[in-house]
């Protein structure tokens, strides 16, 4: 004779099923693109700009951004370049590793073209730049290590806000509200966007240091080895929700950083999150701009 379920072995079959289908959905998103990989290898190996230059040129997408970003507010340019071989010079290798990352993921962010879509992929970005600024007051020298994984540290999000949408038929955004996200979206959707962006990581076959910094940028003390690159996304990341927001002039909201651990391991003090916003809010629109969709 067949048991009958309870109430609460009917939810916890429910929310197995629909992580299963959740992890799957991530598992099956498209290889991060090789000409990434490629054009990598050949600035590695010291390739003349024009061996660089003709794999670009035949990917219109990161051509496009390459060239914008060149142009872009940033570099306080004089004169319009024109020519992707100039863009490529006047960037430098970190520099054009980072507009190819970006142009590499952005379709990943920007599916649909919805307003949730956009501020999710600024927010990327703007984090990412932070994190390079963190990374050059601090002279931590794996900067394309970090902005790599501050650029994707919310790829979760892609996944999960979609689900979100076809279970809860709503965004994830009040969830987010709370003071424990993590927590918020585990309840809601079985799964969490740290460990769902871990997986993609993995799938992707990046390194662990950035699979693991993407899994617990919101508790960088687990991250265990890669407890630095992890602390310094989530530094990133909380600068990034408070500058998002234009009211806010002080330290972000409920940190304060002369108490916070991680703020303090890396004497990031409230002066220089000023300064930190200063040089974001200068020339941030144009950067969003040219690194996002062609």
């Amino acid at each position: 004779m067949l048991r009958e379920l309870s109430g609460h072995e009917i939810d916890a079959l429910h929310y197995e099923l629909l992580v299963k289908d959740i992890v799957a959905a991530a598992e099956k998103l498209p290889p991060f693109p090789d000409i990434a990989w490629k054009i990598i290898s050949l600035m590695k190996a010291m390739a003349p700009v024009k061996e660089i230059e003709d794999l670009i040129i035949y990917d219109q997408a990161i051509g496009a951004r390459i060239l914008r970003l060149a142009n872009s507010v940033y570099y306080g340019r004089q004169y319009y370049i024109r020519s992707l071989k100039d863009a490529m010079l006047l960037l430098g290798d970190n520099r054009l590793v980072q507009a190819v990352m970006a142009a590499c993921s952005t379709g990943y962010f920007i599916r649909g073209g919805s307003t949730d879509e956009q501020e999710l992929w600024e927010h990327s970005v703007t984090t990412a730049l932070i994190s390079e600024l963190i990374a050059r007051r601090i002279k931590f020298e794996g900067v394309l290590t970090l902005y790599t994984t501050a650029l994707l540290h919310d790829i979760g999000k892609t996944i999960l806000d979609l689900y979100s949408k076809i279970y809860l038929q709503s965004s994830l955004s009040e969830i987010r509200g709370e003071s424990d996200v993590i927590r918020g979206e585990r309840r809601a959707l079985g799964i969490d966007h740290q460990e769902l962006g871990a997986i993609i990581a993995r799938k992707w076959k990046f390194p662990p240091d950035i699979a693991t910094a993407i899994g617990n940028h919101h508790n960088p003390e687990k991250a265990g080895e890669y407890e630095e690159l992890t602390s310094l996304v989530y530094l990133a990341n909380l600068l990034a929700v408070s500058f998002a927001k234009k009211e806010n002039k002080g330290p972000p909201d409920g940190i304060e950083p002369e108490s916070d651990p991680v703020f303090k391991r890396f004497g990031i003090s409230g002066k220089m999150i000023e300064g930190f916003r200063s040089e974001i809010e200068i020339s941030m629109a144009g950067i969003v701009r040219a690194l996002g969709t062609a």
